[in-house]
């Protein structure tokens, strides 16, 4: 193959052309074109995520033996996920055995100037606290649990089950030993 200077002007013509295409560094109009990129890898992972959702996760089972919590968290570290999960399936699971919710709303209005240019500001706060102290979740186990990696991070999904019927007479059993 015999290569010629004639041959090579259009190939590095057409190489600046393409590397030239594109917006400059630093220059607004390649920060709005990496923040439309960065808004459609969002989308492409929340999607994936929602695709991926597994229907016990989606719709935990019910039964009238036992409550089941169904939880999910996302880290880049494998364990931390799946730490995360558990912790926020038996979070749900104590929520749902004994949960205390206490509210609290506050109001507030004022008013300035006078006459026809009088200005009214109204403030309202809401708090809403969920407590679940000391919930015994003794007895729960880990139904189902899958890890799935998106992108640089790891998404745990968790079902937690804890059996009422069972658990009753293994606490109850448990306290008439300790009694003793």
């Amino acid at each position: 193959m015999h290569f010629t200077k004639r041959g090579a002007l259009p190939s590095i013509l057409l190489l600046l052309l393409v590397a030239c295409a594109g917006p400059k560094p630093a220059t607004p109009e390649y920060v709005a074109v990496k923040e439309v990129e960065q808004q459609k890898a969002v989308v492409a992972t929340v999607t994936q995520s929602i695709a991926k959702a597994l229907a016990w996760f989606l719709h935990p089972p019910l039964d009238a033996n036992a409550l089941h919590a169904a939880a999910t968290e996302s880290s880049p570290d494998m364990q931390m996920s799946m730490d995360m999960a558990l912790l926020s399936a038996k979070r749900a699971l104590a929520g749902s055995l004994g949960e205390r919710v206490s509210s609290k709303m506050t109001d507030f209005a004022s008013q300035t100037g006078s006459g026809n240019d009088v200005e009214l500001v109204k403030e309202i706060k809401q708090v809403t606290k969920s407590v679940a102290a000391d919930v015994n979740l003794a007895g729960h186990f880990r139904e189902k649990s899958e890890v799935i990696q998106e992108g640089r991070n790891y998404r745990t999904y968790v079902l937690l089950r804890y059996p009422v019927g069972e658990n009753d007479r293994w606490l109850s059993t448990r306290s008439r030993k300790a009694r003793c």
